[in-house]
């Protein structure tokens, strides 16, 4: 009996160095990578032969170091957006959108004369 083994395997590049690689993309190449793994293991277990597991097995260790890069590389990226100060959090970009008075809630700016409402003071 004849059995033939049909493989496609797509290769994802990485390019660390271009200044346009964005953190999305390389989460989407790592997702990919990581599917890509997980039809190859399934394949292999329905393997029947030596020569087809192993063939999926080499697959496999390439697609498991392509992921290993594309995990350092992500790691790498967000580590130098981080130190670049590119993130915002969520606070900040609230904060940004406070103007006037309402960015003096809770601070001590306020005194007697403040036409602001009633204050209480809690003891």
């Amino acid at each position: 009996m004849v059995s033939a083994v049909s493989s496609t395997s797509s290769t994802t590049s990485i390019d660390t160095s271009s200044s346009g690689s964005s953190i999305a993309a390389l989460k989407s190449s790592v997702a990919k990578l990581e599917k890509q793994i997980s039809t190859k293991e399934e394949s292999l277990s329905s393997a029947e032969t030596a020569d087809e597991k192993s063939e999926i097995s080499e697959e496999l260790t390439s697609l498991r170091a392509e992921l290993a890069k594309a995990q350092a590389a992500l790691t790498e990226a967000q580590a130098a957006e981080k130190a670049s100060g590119k993130s915002e959090t969520p606070e900040e970009g609230a904060a940004a959108l406070l103007s006037g008075e309402s960015e003096t809630i809770g601070t001590g700016k306020f005194d007697e004369e403040t036409p602001f409402g009633e204050r209480y003071a809690y003891v």
